[in-house]
């Protein structure tokens, strides 16, 4: 570690793979790194949950003439736009971490914003950092691409049937 430390003159924390390490720790990006199962747990429970919230508030804020069936539609439209919001920050956070990882270089800032410097990696740690990029990340990537997708159909179809 000391070799790359003499050679790297990027500070510990703009790393890319350091910052790969401590956006997959945190709280808001961790339930995308679970396995499978238990990413469509959590986007099961998130679904439901923001169902029946969005459910009641369109029941309430609405007048007599109101049906369940558009209510149920109109819910549907909105839990599919919270978890379309929800994956999209999150396809995004990881996006700028994949882009730092297979990039050649890699810029960073010593002090401040006025210094910003651009590094060139060395083969060993582009290596390193593709190889998280493309076995790590990338499949996040896919599985928050398709999580997207299936979300846009629902509201896209819920629309549809709203007419």
């Amino acid at each position: 570690m000391k070799k790359v430390n003499l050679i790297c003159p990027v500070p510990q924390e703009q790393r890319p793979i350091n910052e790969y390490k401590k956006v997959k720790d945190s709280v808001a990006f961790f339930w995308s790194t679970e396995d499978l199962r238990s990413y469509c747990q959590n986007i099961l429970k998130v679904t439901f949950g923001s169902l029946f919230l969005t459910f009641f508030l369109v029941l309430a804020s609405t007048n007599e003439g109101f049906n369940l069936y558009s209510a149920f539609l109109y819910s549907l439209i909105f839990t599919s736009l919270i978890l379309i919001f929800i994956c999209l920050r999150t396809y995004l956070g990881w996006k700028y971490i994949y882009d730092r990882l297979v990039q050649a270089t890699v810029a960073y800032e010593e002090s401040g914003w006025y210094d910003g410097q651009v590094w060139v990696k060395t083969p060993e740690i582009l290596m390193q950092d593709k190889l998280a990029g493309t076995y790590k990340v990338l499949p996040l990537l896919n599985r928050l691409k398709n999580t997207l997708f299936i979300f846009s159909v629902i509201s896209a179809l819920s629309f549809f049937l709203l007419k």
